[in-house]
């Protein structure tokens, strides 16, 4: 079999996985639904997860991990949750429509927005961020790697400028 969609559904997964998804099933109860062993145990793991992952990303609090059902739902709330009326937000003319729709909406509401473009090479000018920045700029949100062009956007680059003039930085880490 030949499957072309795995970065929509992720369909070939490692056998540890579904192993752990069984392991769940059968022995855990729904975390944070009771008091008695089994939702104990499930929050014991869901508790560990977010450690795992804190520890991955440089987190000093796990509980600021936060898990969704995917990307999108991630995207959505973060773009939703920090941005509104009288923002403005930059971004790229290479992002997915899960970051676009968003603000696109957001947009219709009130919120600035300006899409930095891409040349034929699909590469993004740097100095543009600069050009783009307005007094009511709250953040920037942008792609890692185009899953159109295959470019990869330098989030080094962007997160020190976010962090030298105090802006949010939401990065679509999916591709």
């Amino acid at each position: 079999m030949i499957y072309l969609d795995s970065a929509a559904t992720s369909f070939l997964k490692p056998p540890c996985v579904a192993q752990a998804v069984l392991e769940a099933m059968n022995t855990l109860g729904s975390p944070g639904r009771g008091a008695h062993p089994l939702t104990l145990a499930a929050s014991r793991r869901v508790w560990a997860c977010r450690e795992a992952v804190a520890q991955l990303l440089g987190v000093a609090d796990p509980a600021r991990v936060c898990f969704t059902p995917n990307s999108t739902a991630a995207l959505n709330t973060a773009i939703c949750g920090l941005f509104g009326p009288g923002d403005h937000v930059i971004t790229t003319a290479l992002e997915h429509n899960s970051v676009l729709r968003p603000l696109y909406r957001l947009a219709e509401q009130g919120l600035e927005l300006t899409i930095l473009p891409a040349d034929a090479k699909g590469m993004i000018c740097y100095e543009d961020f600069v050009r783009a920045l307005h007094p009511n700029t709250k953040g920037v949100v942008c792609t890692h790697a185009s899953n159109v062009t295959g470019n990869v956007l330098d989030v080094k680059k962007i997160g020190a400028f976010c962090r030298e003039h105090g802006l949010y930085f939401v990065v679509d880490a999916s591709q």
